[in-house]
């Protein structure tokens, strides 16, 4: 079943303290401050995993720009299943101005042509509608590090390579990752199954994806976001220690400038 849900169980962030510097952010076009625009994130649980689509939403309310956020999401999916099984289930692709692709983790290395041509299905679909296409670049966790450390390529590579192709804008959320890897060793991005991202990985990813939209600064943006459940009960979808959020905002920022 394709998720539409925008409340997901939501756990704290562990702290993690760093600083790093970063150059101004710069202006982007995407976002029209005159009317309300909608972006639909169509993925997997690196879409959903700790309310992703939510904290986005929530990024851009707080800072007075007029975007909700959109998911279909479906637990381990490809973006063949989507195109070829749930496409039908009213997409609306048309009453949507920003559209984000989510392909499986391992296609872009190890199905690089299925990967490809999906993507290039979707965000052909997308400039029809006049929708303005986003691919996810998402990281590499152990297991594809093991398989690309042999290969002249990974999986950041093989996506921005793709959305060059397809004039579709890369998001650099991997690059981040491994940035923050590389740099900050103590900040704890992985689920225990050294895959899906932590709650410190998605309040980062949700850094980057606000940045690549807006052309704007996440520096400054909260640490945590509520909303209200489907009984009307008020929920945190996101809860970041506050030198964690500071790391995340920093390297989001220094990340998507060298994108841009």
């Amino acid at each position: 079943m394709v998720r539409l849900s925008k409340y997901f169980i939501l756990l704290p962030f562990l702290a993690v303290t760093l600083a790093c510097n970063s150059p101004k952010a710069i202006e982007h076009p995407n976002v029209k401050e005159e009317k309300k625009q909608k972006l639909l994130m169509i993925g997997n649980s690196f879409t959903f995993y700790w309310n992703l689509p939510q904290v986005l939403e929530m990024m851009f309310e707080h800072k007075g720009i007029k975007i909700s956020v959109d998911q279909k999401t479906i637990g381990g999916s490809k973006l063949k299943e989507h195109w070829n099984y749930h496409l039908k289930e009213n997409y609306n692709l048309d009453s949507y101005d920003f559209v984000v692709f989510n392909d499986h983790s391992t296609y872009p290395l190890l199905e690089t042509d299925t990967c490809a041509k999906y993507l290039k299905l979707f965000t052909e679909l997308a400039s029809l509608h006049k929708t303005k296409p986003f691919i996810y670049g998402t990281w590499e966790y152990p297991y594809l590090k093991d398989i690309s450390k042999n290969r002249n390529s990974n999986t950041m590579f093989k996506l921005d390579s793709l959305a060059s192709s397809f004039n579709a804008t890369y998001v650099p959320a991997g690059n981040a990752i491994s940035y923050a890897e590389e740099n900050y060793p103590e900040l704890d991005l992985y689920m225990d199954d050294q895959k899906h991202p932590s709650p410190n990985a998605t309040y980062l990813i949700a850094c980057v994806f606000y940045s690549m939209i807006t052309g704007d600064s996440p520096i400054g943006l909260p640490r945590r976001f509520e909303g209200k459940n489907i009984d009307g009960k008020k929920i945190y979808y996101i809860i970041t220690e506050t030198k964690a959020a500071e790391t995340a905002q920093k390297i989001a920022e220094k990340i998507t400038y060298l994108e841009r």
